[in-house]
């Protein structure tokens, strides 16, 4: 059999399970919206066709696909384990508005599948700066392939400067695998190790690069799976925004606004002195790269779409009809809220009575523009609110009426099933919403223990269903019959309003 083209790719190992809201058509169409262009649809209800290149192991677009049975979903990655995974995924949850297909996007460049035709929503997350610049030249024509004539890109990718401290322990990783010939897992180990040592010693670079001791922290925290494919590829490059949209640029695409909702409240909340110096900047890609300056911006989740389409404008009444969703209650007189510029924290006048409203069921923005206090505060400012509420994950975007739940229940089934067996699965599709809520490994076997119980048990009941008298498995904490009430009388109540169980 022939080897494989990779591209400089490591494919050693799996990637995660993770989920990104911001990915979410609806969350795309609010991001387009308030950037004042025109959403990929008309409406919530409408019928759409969704595209992720680079897929990973397709858990996310299951997710979507579950909770949007209106759309068609097509996932592409060159990891056959992957795609293996995200086909398995879909049918034993019995989707039938998703497909995953094997690609190279070299290969796809050339000749775009008939089949494939163009697309609403085109989405990758990360791999943009993770492949060579062949490869990313070959994805740009892939983009222009596949986007229809008014329909959102969105791209996230690791992003300069923020990623300046880590250069060094990315080096040497590389360098590790290249020289050593190890396996992908004992290469992140060993650099780990020699970073230890080096940090130990007092190597002048920990104290030249201070962000390179953050890094190295937050390394030992994270799997070594996802460490392998943000490390180990030949292509790793974190861009700066102008180098993407010129890139883009080349396959017609012109940018939009982000998709990172509290970034919409920059450069305004920035001390004025900054603001100043970004507003001097000669054009508008000179401005947001001196932004993410200022910011030590390390991610970003930007929006594009075709350049024939970029005039479109929308209008106040579109945003206003877009419906909101509480996610989880607010406590305290206050909310801290974690930006990718500072910590915001909102006094409880500022948001309660949003939080209020949003309690008793799900609510347009236009209803929540209205309340006393939002009126106000004046439009713009209410806006930036109701951003910080949904960066925050204290409300979602979503629809009025949710959509048909069966997908939903097969799918969330399945993943607390699987979690309780060892997958790393940590949301469950939401009807309501046309996405995803978080779940914690606890909620999840609480959950699937009430689901083999047919919903007919009590707290005592559950708890012991978790475990031994609620002893937990290897790794795991107990589950009480205290936790299992809470998650009786509030975690079920609110996934049902949210369409994650009937």
């Amino acid at each position: 059999m022939p080897s494989v083209d990779f591209h400089g790719y490591d494919a050693s190992a799996g990637y995660t399970y993770g989920f990104c809201p911001e990915m979410a058509p609806d969350w795309l169409d609010l991001a387009a919206t308030m950037a004042g262009s025109a959403p990929a649809r008309a409406s919530g209800d409408a019928p759409f066709r969704y595209l992720e290149l680079g897929c990973g192991q397709g858990m996310g677009l299951c997710l979507l696909a579950a909770a949007n049975p209106q759309g068609q979903f097509v996932g592409v990655d060159f990891l056959p384990e992957h795609v293996d995974h995200g086909r398995a995924v879909a049918q034993a949850a019995g989707l039938t508005n998703i497909q995953f297909s094997n690609g190279d996007f070299v290969a796809l460049a050339q000749q775009w599948p008939a089949a494939f035709g163009q697309f609403d929503y085109v989405t990758l997350h990360g791999v943009y700066s993770w492949i060579t610049p062949p490869v990313r030249a070959a994805l740009v024509r892939c983009l222009g392939h596949a986007t229809a004539p008014g329909g959102l890109v969105y791209i996230g990718y690791n992003a300069q400067p923020g990623w300046l401290g880590s250069v060094p322990f990315r080096h040497i990783s590389r360098l590790l695998k290249e020289e050593t010939d190890q396996p992908s897992e004992a290469v992140m180990q060993a650099s780990i190790a020699l970073f230890d040592q080096l940090a130990a010693g007092g190597a002048n670079s920990f104290r030249i690069l201070p962000g390179l001791k953050s890094r190295l922290a937050a390394v030992k925290r994270q799997a070594n799976n996802y460490l392998i494919h943000e490390y180990l590829h030949e292509g790793w490059h974190p861009l700066w925004h102008s180098e993407v949209a010129k890139e883009v640029a080349d396959g017609g695409l012109a940018f939009v606004g982000t998709a990172s909702l509290a970034e919409t409240l920059l450069p305004g909340a920035l001390p004025p002195p900054l603001r100043a110096t970004i507003a001097e900047q000669a054009s508008s890609v000179l401005r947001m790269d001196v932004q993410d300056l200022v910011i030590n911006q390390s991610f970003r989740r930007d929006i594009f779409r075709p350049a024939t389409s970029s005039a479109s404008v929308a209008s106040d009444a579109v945003l206003d009809a877009m419906m909101l969703h509480l996610l989880k209650p607010v406590d305290g007189d206050s909310l801290t809220i974690a930006t990718s510029f500072s910590e915001i924290t909102l006094q409880a006048p500022a948001y309660a009575e949003i939080v209020a409203a949003l309690s008793s069921g799900a609510r347009s923005m236009g209803d929540l523009l209205a309340l006393p206090t939002m009126r106000k505060q004046g439009r713009s400012n209410a806006l930036q609110i109701i951003a910080l509420l949904l960066q925050a994950r204290i409300a979602g975007i979503g629809r009025s009426a949710p959509a048909p739940i069966q997908a939903v229940q097969g799918l969330n089934q399945f993943i607390a099933n699987g979690a309780v067996r060892g997958r790393r699965y940590d949301h469950l599709a939401a009807a309501a919403l046309g996405s995803a809520v978080a779940a914690t490994p606890d909620d999840l076997r609480l959950f699937d223990a009430w689901l083999a119980a047919e919903g007919r048990t009590d707290a005592t009941s559950l708890a012991t269903a978790c475990g031994a008298d609620g002893a937990p498995a290897a790794g795991d904490t107990a589950i009480t019959p205290e936790s299992a009430a809470v998650f009786l009388d509030q975690t079920l109540e609110r996934w049902r309003k949210l369409g994650v169980v009937a």
